[in-house]
């Protein structure tokens, strides 16, 4: 009995054909495919998978423990006056990578029996079975097929974490030693005498009393700085000591500011979604993710938000090699190895009408298969793709 030789995609490396074969032959399989019940080998086709890496800038806005007093104290309008969060797309890329065409499988059909002393072509394949040739010294053992992972949201950090470190002027004195003035009348016969006690008491001081400190301090570092850089003192410091005095109060007056002012704190976040082109979607606007200003990312089925879209479209460059083949048919039983020519597409991520992100690429689906004549080739392709890069008659 014919033993059956099959490659297995996953871990098969190499394949040496025998000189002594005449011709090959290569057919489409598929559920419905009848097994060959001869020698041979199984690959696959690449089909384009693109790829959407979206920048988000993440603010969060903090309130400063005096900013209801900004205005009053120190004339500024524009602060936070509440905590928030919000999102905003910064960015976008569009990328693409290749996987193997679960339409497009075949089964190398070898006529005759291996030998093992004779090599007249290495047939090599990527880990997932995409072919990539048979001629010798040019395969690209090296080159790995791309991992899309989404990137999660790494933690936020809560306000009672950032507080102490932001405002840290705010923990100034809290309290004050208040002195009241007690007066007694104590009358003696005919005569009244007034006694005065003095009581002191520690008490809290009110916000709008330490945003009035505050506000004085800096007034005061502003003064400081002027004299400084005007030489007020009249002591003849060097560069770097005036460079780095200069710095401390500008560092000082800036965190004094922020009691009032408020921060806000921004964090860069990558998020990763991919799509694989469908030769049925072509001109299509399809939905893949959400964006809120409020929560950023949100999934399809999640209510509220804005829909992001992408949109492929087909250039039609290979139209007229299509045309030719379904004129000429198929009428050929043997066939040699299958190949894709990619089609030009440009591809469209709609956020809105002020953002958008437009690229060029291959796409291989959209393209055309078809196939060389049954002859013992040496053949070399694209990875990327699966189209011909270079070929050799024996």
């Amino acid at each position: 009995m014919r033993k059956i030789f099959f490659g297995f995609l996953i871990i098969l490396s190499g394949f040496f054909l025998n000189p002594g074969f005449s011709q090959i032959n290569v057919f489409h399989i598929d559920n419905n495919s009848t097994p060959s019940g001869k020698e041979g080998v199984f690959y696959s086709l690449p089909r384009t998978v693109i790829r959407i890496d979206v920048n988000i800038d993440r603010i969060e806005n903090y309130k400063g423990p005096y900013s209801e007093y900004a205005l009053k104290y120190l004339g500024l309008k524009n602060v936070v006056m509440a905590n928030s969060v919000e999102y905003k797309i910064t960015g976008m890329k569009v990328t693409t990578s290749q996987q193997p065409d679960p339409d497009q499988y075949y089964f190398l059909e070898l006529a005759g029996k291996l030998s093992k002393d004779e090599h007249a072509g290495l047939l090599s394949f990527t880990e997932s079975g995409l072919i990539l040739g048979t001629i010798p010294g040019r395969i690209d053992t090296l080159a790995k097929e791309e991992k899309i992972i989404n990137k999660e949201e790494p933690g936020m950090a809560t306000e009672k974490d950032v507080f102490p470190e932001v405002f840290k002027y705010s923990a100034d004195v809290n309290f004050f030693e208040k002195v009241d003035t007690i007066i007694r009348k104590v009358n003696i016969d005919t005569m009244t005498l007034e006694r005065q006690y003095l009581k002191r008491t520690v008490v809290e001081k009110p916000p709008e009393q330490k945003a009035k400190e505050a506000s004085d301090y800096i007034v005061k570092i502003k003064d400081n700085r002027f004299n400084l850089i005007s030489g007020f003192q009249e002591v003849n410091y060097n560069k770097e000591t005036l460079e780095y005095m200069d710095s401390q109060l500008k560092q000082m007056e800036k965190e004094y500011l922020k009691l009032f002012t408020g921060i806000s704190l921004h964090k860069t976040l990558t998020f990763s979604f991919v799509y694989t082109p469908n030769p049925n979607q072509v001109n299509t606007e399809v939905p893949i993710f959400k964006y809120m200003k409020s929560k950023g990312m949100m999934e399809l089925d999640e209510p509220g938000g804005k829909i992001v879209t992408i949109k492929v479209q087909r250039s039609g460059t290979t139209s007229t090699v299509a045309s030719y083949l379904k004129r000429g048919g198929d009428a050929n039983k043997v066939h040699g190895f299958y190949y894709r020519i990619p089609e030009l597409a440009r591809v469209t991520v709609k956020v809105d009408d002020n953002l958008t992100e437009e690229t060029q690429c291959l796409v291989s689906q959209l393209g055309i298969v078809s196939f060389l004549p049954s002859n013992k080739w040496k053949v070399q392709f694209f990875k990327e793709t699966g189209g011909i890069k270079g070929m050799s008659l024996e």
